[in-house]
């Protein structure tokens, strides 16, 4: 048991909303979702239907992508759909989102699984923009998701955000890809996040002193050459008994037992991010970049409120033609005309379309780019599905 307190697994009641399956697969796409507007950022603006998204309008668009651009080819997914026991989802909107959808299950996160650990005094939270459910999530990404989904028999993962969006045609099946190639985690985007909260280095630095043979030395140099950079881990895909293994485990418990995620706020990327890097060697790390993918986090802060935050369009290698490109460029620049969007640049470019963070460590010269260059020497590109034809599409 990774958690502390081993209650908010042991005796937390899952409910299902729909039928319980009999599956037949080991492989899950997971998203935690809301229905309505986020606490704690910016809201979406639809330019083809003038108006702003909710939650639930951003997870229709995301299925209905995911579902053309891969799960209509590998269904053989469970999709699961978390949502908070304080904000269930109307039988209209299961009916809605289930429709034409055989693989989605509907899994509420009860009051053991969603709640403040007893031994946080609230008044020690840090940044206050970020709301208790901010947290909650953090803690669930970071910490409580690989114990519930292995207690069900699952082995692999792939999260989607309600505000994912993947463009273009993925023609392999990247559970099967994974397993295949010995990769234990993948990624799409890239980026540096230097906010890792009072303590947080310090916690890592004092584990790997206490134990030696956790890492290897290069891969701690590493890690060490760059600490804030890490894997946007909005979209990741993962075997699941990598963060159920020491040491990875074992550092994981660690993290969680601080509270350091909830009192400073440290980030589910940054916990992802630091597990992966210093356990895990470049050829078990796949950075996926063959398909066109879209996630934007928004300000929510008045005078910027709605303009990119961090994050992006990446233009997946041969996934489009560059009319394709440029047409969904525009779509996604005409969102923010208008706004006054001073503090973030929007950029436009070839292979990228958001706000810089992303797009400067995608870059092989940049901060970023001697990891990622280790990654490409280990990249099994080619060998994803050998009989498929690469071909444009955008949906």
């Amino acid at each position: 048991q990774i958690v502390n307190d081993n209650k908010r697994l042991v005796n937390s009641s899952v409910n299902r909303q729909n039928p319980v399956r009999t599956r037949t697969t080991t492989d899950a796409i997971v998203y935690l979702v809301q229905f309505g507007q986020h606490s704690s950022y910016g809201a979406q603006y639809d330019v083809e239907t003038n108006h702003v998204l909710t939650g639930l309008d951003k997870l229709e668009k995301s299925l209905t992508k995911l579902y053309a651009n891969y799960l209509d080819n590998h269904p053989n997914v469970d999709v699961l759909l978390f949502y908070d026991y304080q904000n269930p989802p109307t039988n209209k909107i299961i009916e809605q989102l289930s429709m034409n959808r055989p693989q989605i299950q509907f899994r509420e996160l009860d009051e053991q699984l969603w709640s403040l650990p007893n031994d946080i005094n609230l008044n020690r939270l840090k940044r206050p923009k970020f709301s208790m459910g901010y947290r909650h999530m953090m803690q669930w990404f970071a910490v409580l998701l690989w114990p519930y989904l292995a207690g069900e028999g699952y082995t692999h993962v792939m999260r989607m955000d309600d505000d994912s969006y993947i463009h273009t045609e993925i023609q392999y099946d990247l559970f099967d890809f994974m397993r295949r190639t010995g990769k234990k985690y993948g990624f799409r985007q890239p980026i540096i996040d230097p906010v890792h909260g009072q303590g947080y280095d310090e916690l890592v630095e004092e584990f790997l002193t206490d134990n030696p043979n956790a890492a290897t030395p290069e891969q701690i140099a590493y890690y060490n050459e760059n600490r804030y950079l890490g894997f946007y881990n909005n979209w990741f895909i993962a075997d699941i008994s990598f963060f159920l293994t020491p040491p990875a485990s074992e550092l994981l418990r660690k993290i969680d037992e601080s509270r350091i995620m909830y009192i400073e706020r440290t980030g589910d990327l940054v916990v992802h991010s630091t597990l992966v890097r210093l356990f895990l060697r470049p050829n078990q790390i796949q950075w996926f970049r063959d398909f066109t993918y879209e996630h934007m986090t928004l300000i929510g802060l008045e005078g910027s409120k709605g303009c990119p935050q961090t994050g992006g369009v990446s233009r997946g290698i041969e996934a489009m033609t560059d009319e394709e490109w440029k047409a969904l460029a525009q779509s996604i620049k005409a969102r923010f005309d208008g706004k006054s969007c001073k503090r973030n640049k929007f950029i436009v470019k070839e292979e990228f379309v958001g706000a810089g963070g992303v797009h400067m460590c995608e870059q092989l010269d940049s901060s970023c780019g001697y990891y990622l260059k280790l990654l490409l020497e280990n990249d099994n590109f080619l060998e994803k599905n050998e009989s498929a034809t690469p071909k444009s599409g955008l949906i």
